[in-house]
């Protein structure tokens, strides 16, 4: 057992907020010819990256209990490093459209009239099996007509809340 004592500056504040620096460093494959995918013909790819954030870890709401048990809040925040990146945040990549590859994958279950269905909203909310997005709004998130759409109609089907990233549904602060 570990003993956290507010009177143990040192020890308590490193505890607190681990000064040490942690560094995500994150990599895409930026697809070259999404319109020759669609057509069979061979993906071209480049390695995009790294895009590298520092993160940091506080802890908030600390409460020592009499039963010698402390009680906290902690949470994840991560700030872009752009001398440590190759690339900007705003760098456009095109990728796989996850929501509607992953959406065309269920539908291949669905009776004939839910596949029609499915493949018209497709076209009305401008999916397609790639994506322009900003390494921004891949991370943490972007707004997107068939998630708003699916969110209204069908508020447990997704698994995440607001916007559509990697990183958008993680408890964290991002700046």
């Amino acid at each position: 057992n570990v003993q956290i004592d507010p009177s143990n500056g040192f020890a308590y504040t490193v505890w607190q907020d681990v000064p040490v620096p942690f560094y995500m460093s994150v990599y895409f494959f930026h697809i070259e010819n999404p319109e020759a995918i669609l057509r069979s013909e061979k993906p071209i790819v480049s390695q995009r990256g790294p895009y590298v954030y520092r993160e940091y870890r506080p802890k908030s709401n600390i409460t020592f209990h009499e039963n010698y048990t402390v009680s906290y809040r902690s949470f994840r925040q991560f700030h872009f490093v752009p001398e440590r990146s190759v690339g900007s945040e705003n760098d456009q990549l095109v990728l796989p459209n996850m929501l509607a590859l992953g959406g065309a994958i269920l539908a291949e279950k669905l009776p004939p009239l839910m596949k029609i269905t499915f493949n018209n909203a497709m076209k009305q909310f401008n999916q397609t099996a790639f994506f322009k997005k900003t390494v921004k709004e891949i991370m943490w998130g972007y707004d997107d007509e068939l998630i708003n759409f699916l969110k209204t109609f069908f508020p447990n089907l997704l698994p995440f809340k607001d916007k559509f990233g990697l990183f958008a549904d993680v408890s964290i602060i991002y700046s």
